[in-house]
């Protein structure tokens, strides 16, 4: 799935970007899979993968490969000042209005994984984290779409250290389009992997 694909390499790219991080989850990985990095996770492990799942989520708030999401008013609301028709087309701006309102996302533009934490998450509108949408029209794959990050990243990780390309080195530098769906542009978004020897010996 091109989401999925798009999740992945911003996931990738964000670990580049900020190496104690990603420590912290190599360790997780770590303690919960152990070091043999040719043993397949279980789901179990997965599930336990409490940082990494913080990552993902943070990652997915920043650059959410759904940026949009289409809804028709079943009633007719008021927004704002504004009226909408019973009817009426409405575009849910994701990316730059939701999951960056510092209302909800304090300094919005920071990568901040424990934005996740539970103490954090019972504190804010559930509706202000919608990546797979939300409600009785939230993506059918989304649990699948969490265990296929995990399990790709998880195996990145144990094999190899992500580090910032050369043309990707803060986040400002991430380069991308808004269509139905996010997509990543050529000629940028560079990481490069280097191998866990001293690990594996």
């Amino acid at each position: 799935m091109d989401t999925t694909k798009v999740a992945n390499n911003i996931i990738l790219i964000m670990l580049a970007l900020h190496p104690e991080v990603q420590q912290e989850v190599y360790d997780e990985i770590q303690t919960v899979m152990g070091t043999d990095p040719s043993i397949a996770p279980t789901y179990d492990q997965l599930q336990e993968l409490q940082v990494l799942t913080r990552v993902i989520k943070e990652s997915l708030r920043l650059f959410p490969p759904a940026p949009l999401i289409g809804r028709e008013a079943e009633e007719e609301i008021q927004v704002d000042g504004y009226i909408i028709p019973k009817g009426a087309g409405i575009w849910v701006p994701i990316y730059c209005g939701i999951h960056r309102d510092p209302l909800f996302w304090p300094n919005p533009d920071r990568f901040d994984p424990d934005r996740f934490l539970p103490s954090e998450v019972a504190k804010r509108n559930p509706n202000a984290y919608m990546p797979f949408s939300t409600g009785p029209r939230i993506c059918i794959g989304y649990k699948y779409a969490m265990l296929q990050m995990k399990t790709t990243i998880s195996t990145i990780l144990r094999r190899f250290r992500i580090l910032p390309g050369e043309r990707c080195k803060r986040i400002e530098d991430i380069r991308w389009e808004i269509h139905m769906t996010m997509v990543l542009s050529s000629g940028g978004n560079d990481i490069r992997l280097e191998p866990r020897i001293e690990d594996t010996i």
